[in-house]
């Protein structure tokens, strides 16, 4: 389809010139004796245009109140201003209010034809960009974090609350799987600030060194491989949303960092010697106990008061009651779509499987478990013998364990804490000291210290 462009200015003559001109190069041109016609005449049901081109100084309306009326009514449409010698000021003002350019009279053609073609590629582009938002926008509703066991509707009602308080920082926690990153692009595409940048990165995925120069960028010269310049994902967030996944991971010089970008939204690329501004919504997520992990001096009590302004907890399926038959009902209706097949739902027995399972690994295992049944399951129905499930009791997740380690009422909480401690390291002889004792969600230091409290040194040697 042509592109179509408004011509307005109260000098008939004119607008014959442009429709002449620019027919012939191909546009759809409709040109206007004032601002008031084309108005009525978008009311109407006009095609709506690519670009206006319309004169600065008319009677009824001049050429920056029709501007700032399209901006009022939603159309994000760009305006070049005409104007004689004697207003470029103000055509250059009313480009500081969101003019596109502005031509001066007598116009020359072929920088009318260049401003038009540059006007029509950028509004292409923020176009494609505005449907890309709003897909987006549609693939996170807050409805889409299912279920209705009341932790989950806490953390939807949450959110809700958070999308209109979009400066502040909020932190995730909950075990792996239980959905923090949806939840984080959920707040964000739902909040003022959908339009722009949602950017992520796993803390724990990068050297300490290599994070700060993701985060903050750095300049030519900087270290040894920084040919160019480079923006960290501050700055491409601005005015959106950066979301910090396994913030506990980073070290307590980068924590130093990120507080003080978080107390003055100031930074420094490395390298650099200019203070650089960026306005970016800060999101984090733990599967860690951070309050311990400040007792312990691993984690920055500063820091984990600023990023800890609200916490949102995502809780384990295992906490979510009937809601695993609602997520599993929709995740069948998924792949159903994605495979192109046609699986009604699960066996009385399926279904049992699927309630008494511990779900160590969450949504995220629920989703691979199904996945997979859906591959192989021969019927419409998934059967019992089509899930794949880790055997009742087993540890492989420490949270888990926690749900299938049981211990009679009346023991002391030393007793018990003694007994899991035992149970794990039984159940986990291969492992290191360092995952057991974060599985455990404690320092390697404390679980060694406990094992000796414990005398717990005959259970396994390492």
């Amino acid at each position: 389809m042509d592109k179509c462009i408004y011509v307005v200015d109260d000098e008939p003559k004119i607008g014959n010139l442009f429709s002449n001109v620019l027919e012939r190069d191909g546009y759809q041109v409709e040109s206007y004796l004032n601002p008031l016609s084309m108005l009525e005449a978008l009311d109407d049901g006009a095609t709506t245009p690519d670009v206006v081109v319309a004169d600065m100084m008319m009677p009824e309306m001049d050429g920056v109140e029709l501007m700032e009326t399209l901006q009022e009514r939603g159309l994000d449409i760009p305006v070049i201003i005409m104007t004689a010698h004697s207003s470029v000021q103000t055509a250059v003002e009313a480009m500081q209010q969101g003019a596109f350019h502005y031509l001066q009279k007598p116009v020359n053609l072929e920088e009318m034809r260049a401003l038009l073609e540059k006007a029509i590629d950028l509004y292409g582009a923020q176009q494609e960009l505005e449907q890309i938002k709003t897909q987006q926008q549609q693939k996170y509703p807050i409805e889409g974090i299912l279920g209705q066991s009341d932790p989950i509707v806490r953390v939807r009602d949450t959110i809700e609350t958070l999308c209109s308080a979009s400066n502040t920082t909020v932190l995730f926690s909950g075990e792996t799987g239980t959905g923090k990153n949806l939840a984080a692009k959920t707040l964000h595409y739902n909040s003022s600030r959908a339009k722009h940048q949602f950017t992520d990165i796993n803390c724990a995925a990068l050297p300490d060194n290599l994070l700060e120069a993701e985060l903050f960028g750095y300049e030519e010269g900087a270290f040894t491989d920084a040919r160019d310049s480079k923006e960290g994902l501050i700055e491409v967030a601005d005015e959106g949303t950066l979301f910090l996944d396994e913030i506990d991971s980073m070290s307590m010089a980068l924590q130093a960092k990120l507080l003080s970008f978080l107390e003055s939204r100031q930074f420094r690329r490395l390298g650099g010697v200019e203070d650089l501004t960026a306005d970016v919504r800060i999101l984090c997520a733990t599967n860690s106990d951070l309050e311990q992990s400040v007792q312990e001096n691993t984690f920055r009590k500063d820091l984990f008061y600023r990023i800890n302004v609200v916490n949102v907890k995502m809780p384990p399926l295992r906490h979510m009651g009937d809601d695993v038959m609602l997520i599993a009902r929709h995740m069948i209706e998924t792949f159903n779509r994605e495979f192109g097949s046609t699986v009604k739902g699960f066996t009385e027995a399926a279904e049992e499987k699927l309630r008494d399972h511990m779900w160590p690994g969450n949504v995220r295992e629920l989703r691979n478990v199904l996945e997979r049944a859906m591959i192989f399951a021969d019927g419409d129905q998934i059967e019992a013998g089509d899930l794949t499930l880790a055997p009742p009791g087993r540890l492989d997740d420490m949270h888990a364990a926690g749900e299938a380690f049981q211990f009679p009422l009346g023991r002391t909480l030393q007793e018990v804490e003694k007994a899991y401690i035992r149970r794990t390291l039984e159940v986990r002889p291969d492992d290191s000291y360092a995952d057991i004792a974060d599985g455990l969600g404690i320092s390697k230091k404390t679980l060694w210290d406990k094992r000796k409290r414990y005398q717990l040194d005959e259970v396994v040697e390492r």
